[in-house]
């Protein structure tokens, strides 16, 4: 894969698999065939020309790295998505996207952890998880690991035969469904509430938790751990946000110079803008998601002043390098930018 944020490099589908009604796991591979590098809980960009349109979404990667040969991202139809949707209706094996290099944050290298992973997960935010899950059981690490995934049905749950072989294989993984409708004994009917979660994790304090899902049932949880006395340094969200919808842009009289020495451009931007817009409205391809601040595909280094409404997906040590989350970011001054 390409190690610079701004190349893209087509990537083959040489499977897909359909693993619920409206969710499809995705197996690609690179054109020469070479192996992957990438760290278990990180997603790639894919540039999808959507209709004459080039559209960007990232999507996370659920297969291990220790198997480097080829990657698998999972697919969840949305209402109204139209991207997600358009690759489920349309993309098969054989098939070719361009592709960021793998990126984010939500990793075991990236955080601090122990040695007992708490995986929480809902709807396809169970593909970083189940990667993290992977990665830590084929590298035979010294983890105590406990799957906690919610789904409305078990028929919801996407990649649910790995799982259960995965808890059949190894005496160090415990999986628990929490199903809204269940007719199985050994699920747990119903929603997670506090009540449930203690009863599921009594030791918390000795968890790390990673967590991935949908806005509301990530809010709920994050809630829920917060109310005890667990140290929130440990305690690691992905978020799968659908973008908001972009109203009438507001411009002021303010503009700044943007240059990009290693891509020889420069142009302008209104303070107004955020940067991902102004950098998109220049035509530099840059890898994004969520547009809220939260899955750290947009980041970027910068000097120069800005204002940034959020820097959520980025390390202490990324935020000393000058780094943004260009879709939360805003020129106070002219910049020099880096990808």
């Amino acid at each position: 894969m390409p190690t610079n944020n701004n190349q893209f490099e087509r990537l083959r589908c040489i499977k897909r698999i359909d693993q619920t009604t409206d969710a499809s796991t995705f197996e690609f591979e690179h054109l020469e065939q070479t192996p992957f590098e990438f760290q278990a809980g990180q997603f790639l960009t894919f540039e999808i020309n959507h209709y004459n349109n080039l559209l960007y979404r990232a999507y996370s990667i659920c297969s291990s790295p220790e198997k480097p040969n080829s990657v698998t991202v999972a697919i969840k139809r949305v209402p109204g998505g139209k991207v997600s949707n358009y690759l489920l209706d349309n993309l098969k094996a054989g098939h070719a996207l361009p592709a960021m290099a793998p990126a984010g944050q939500f990793t075991q290298e990236a955080n601090k952890t122990t040695k007992n992973l708490l995986l929480m997960s809902a709807g396809s935010g169970i593909t970083p998880c189940l990667a993290i899950a992977q990665d830590s059981l084929d590298k035979n690490l010294d983890v105590n690991i406990h799957f906690i995934h919610s789904a409305r049905i078990s028929d919801d749950v996407i990649m649910a035969s790995l799982l259960t072989e995965l808890a059949i294989k190894h005496d160090n993984f415990r999986l628990t469904l929490i199903l809204e409708k269940s007719d199985n004994a050994e699920h747990f009917e119903g929603r997670l509430d506090s009540p449930l979660f203690t009863q599921l994790v009594p030791d918390t304090n000795e968890q790390t938790i990673f967590i991935c899902g949908p806005s509301l049932y990530m809010k709920s949880v994050e809630e829920i751990v917060s109310a005890t006395d667990f140290n929130m340094e440990y305690f690691h969200k992905e978020s799968f946000v659908p973008e908001a919808k972009a109203g009438e842009p507001v411009f002021s009289d303010i503009n700044h110079q943007i240059t990009f020495p290693a891509l020889d451009k420069q142009f302008m931007a209104n303070d107004q803008q955020t940067l991902l817009d102004a950098m998109q409205g220049a035509g530099i391809k840059v890898p994004y998601s969520c547009k809220s601040g939260i899955c750290g595909a947009c980041k970027c280094k910068v000097s120069g002043d800005v204002v940034s409404s959020s820097s959520e997906a980025l390390t202490a040590e990324q935020i000393e390098l000058g780094y943004v989350l260009s879709c939360s970011t805003k020129a106070n001054s002219d910049l020099i930018v880096e990808l």
